[in-house]
C-alpha cells in the first residue's frame, strides 16, 4: 500500500484542492447519523464510567469537577485534531479515506527530516497500542461481568469463585464476536443503550437518597492518588479506535466534526454523565465508594440487582464493539500476507484466541480499577493526545504554524501532556497492578 502511495505522489506533485475525499467514499452497509450516535454512546458509556466516582475519591469532588472537564474537553479536542488531519492527508493522497497508522506514517514522512526515519514502525506501533487498548477494554468487560455475575449469585446462595464465572464466560463471548459488520451490531448497541439509561435511573435514585453534608468529603485527594485519576478518565471519555471507525462507515460523514457534530454530541453527552454520576457517586459513598458504583447499591433490595443484571448484560452486547477494533487490526494486518480474504474461516479462529486472550487476562488480575487505569493511561495518552499532536505538527511543518506560531504552541501542549500524564499514570498503575497480584498468591 505504501508503494502505491508513494508512487500516485511522484505523478501527482501538485495536490488539486477540488478534491474531496467524501465524494469519493464508497461505504458497504453505511450508518446513518443516529446509528452513529448509539454506537458514539454505546462506546464511551459503560464500566469506565461507573468507575468514576472511585475516581472522584482518588481526586476529591472538586479536583474532579476541574480535571474531568478539562480533561474531556482536552481530549474532545484532541479527537478534531487527529479526524482533521487524516481528512487533510487522505485529501493530499487523493483516497477516500486514510485509516490511523497509514496517516501517521504519511505525516511523518511530511514532517522535519530528523523524524522521517519514524514513518517506517509508525503504522506497527499505532496497530499495537489500538489492538492493546481494545484488548484491555475486553479484559475489563469480562470482569466487569463475571464481578456482577457472582455478586448476584452470592446473594441467592450459590457461592462461586470469581474465575468460574470468567471462563464460563468464553463460549458466550464468542458467539456474540462472530458478528462481524459495525452496523449489524447497531441493534445490540441499542438494546444495550435502552438497558444502561434504566440502570442509571435506579443508580440515581438510590445514590439521592441519604446525601451526607458535602463538607464530609475531601474537595482534593491525595497527589499519589491523581495518576489513578488520570487513567480512569482517559478510558471513560475515549475510544479512538470506535470513534475513527464509526466515522468511517457514516452515509454523511461531513456530519461528525463541527461544533454541533455528532462527535461532539455524542461525547459530551457522555461527559455530562459522567461527572453527574462520579460527583454524587462519590458525595454519596466517600471513601466506602468501590470499584464500580453498582457494586455500593444494597443487593437486599430487588432493583439494585435489577440495575446489575442490565449492566451486564449491555457491557456483554458491548464486547463485539470494543473487539472490533482489535480484530480489524490483526486481520487487516497480518491476512494480507497470506492473502485471506474477509470472513475466511480462520478470521473465526482468530476470534476466538482474542476471547480466550481476555478471559485468561481478567483471571490473572481482576482488579477492575486498576485494570481500567493502566488501559487508559498507556494506550489513550497515546492515541489520543501524543500522536495527534504529532501528525498536526508534521503536516503544519512546510506550511506554517499560522500567527505567533500557535499551531506549534497546540501541538506541543498535546504531546507533552499526554507524555507526562501517560508515563506518570503507566507507572503507577502498573505498581499498584503489581502490589496487588502479589497480595492474591
Amino acid at each position: 500500500m505504501k508503494k502505491q502511495f508513494n508512487e500516485m505522489d511522484k505523478t501527482q506533485n501538485n495536490v488539486n484542492e477540488d478534491y474531496d475525499p467524501y465524494q469519493h467514499r464508497k461505504v458497504e452497509n453505511p450508518m446513518s447519523n443516529f446509528e452513529v450516535y448509539i454506537s458514539l454512546l454505546k462506546a464511551s458509556i459503560g464500566i469506565g464510567c461507573l468507575a468514576m466516582p472511585k475516581a472522584f475519591q482518588a481526586a476529591g469532588w472538586l479536583n474532579g469537577l476541574i480535571s474531568t472537564a478539562l480533561i474531556g474537553a482536552i481530549v474532545i479536542f484532541a479527537l478534531h485534531v487527529l479526524l482533521r488531519g487524516m481528512y487533510e492527508l487522505s485529501k493530499r493522497k487523493r483516497v477516500p479515506r486514510l485509516n490511523y497508522p497509514d496517516s501517521m506514517a504519511f505525516a511523518l514522512e511530511l514532517g522535519p527530516q530528523c523524524l522521517r526515519f519514524l514513518s517506517g514502525t509508525a503504522r506497527s506501533t499505532i496497530d499495537f497500542v489500538l489492538a492493546f487498548y481494545h484488548f484491555g477494554v475486553c479484559c475489563a468487560y469480562v470482569v466487569f461481568i463475571a464481578d456482577n455475575l457472582k455478586e448476584l449469585l452470592d446473594f441467592y446462595g450459590y457461592e462461586i469463585d470469581t474465575r468460574f464465572y470468567i471462563f464460563a464466560l468464553s463460549l458466550p463471548l464468542s458467539a456474540i464476536y462472530f458478528v462481524r459488520d459495525l452496523r449489524n451490531l447497531v441493534p445490540f448497541n441499542a438494546f444495550a443503550d435502552a438497558m444502561i439509561c434504566l440502570s442509571f435511573i435506579i443508580i440515581f435514585a438510590y445514590i439521592f437518597t441519604g446525601l451526607p453534608a458535602l463538607a464530609e468529603r475531601s474537595a482534593f485527594g491525595d497527589l499519589k492518588s491523581y495518576p489513578l485519576f488520570f487513567g480512569t478518565v482517559l478510558f471513560a471519555i475515549e475510544s479512538v479506535g470506535v470513534i475513527i471507525s464509526v466515522e468511517a462507515k457514516m452515509k454523511s460523514p461531513r456530519d461528525y466534526l463541527g461544533l454541533y457534530g455528532i462527535l461532539n454530541m455524542g461525547l459530551v453527552t457522555s461527559l455530562i454523565l459522567y461527572v453527574l454520576i462520579a460527583f454524587f457517586g462519590y458525595w454519596r459513598y466517600g471513601v466506602k465508594v468501590k470499584d464500580s458504583i453498582t457494586s455500593n447499591l444494597p443487593m437486599e433490595d430487588f432493583f439494585p440487582r435489577l440495575a446489575r443484571l442490565m449492566f451486564a448484560v449491555a457491557i456483554f452486547l458491548s464486547f463485539a464493539l470494543q473487539g472490533y477494533i482489535t480484530i480489524e487490526v490483526c486481520w487487516r494486518r497480518y491476512s494480507e500476507y497470506i492473502n485471506l480474504k474477509p470472513s475466511h474461516p480462520l478470521e473465526y479462529v482468530l476470534r476466538i484466541a482474542i476471547v480466550l486472550g481476555a478471559v485468561l487476562a481478567a483471571v490473572m488480575s481482576s482488579h477492575l480499577a486498576l485494570i481500567l487505569s493502566l488501559v487508559g493511561s498507556f494506550s489513550l495518552s497515546y492515541l489520543g493526545l501524543i500522536f495527534p499532536g504529532l501528525m498536526d505538527f508534521c503536516l503544519r511543518y512546510g506550511q506554517g504554524f499560522g500567527p505567533y506560531k500557535i499551531y506549534l504552541w497546540q501541538d506541543m501542549a498535546l504531546m507533552v501532556f499526554g507524555f507526562i500524564g501517560g508515563a506518570i499514570g503507566t507507572w503507577f498503575s502498573l505498581s499498584d497492578l503489581y502490589a496487588n497480584y502479589q497480595l492474591q498468591q
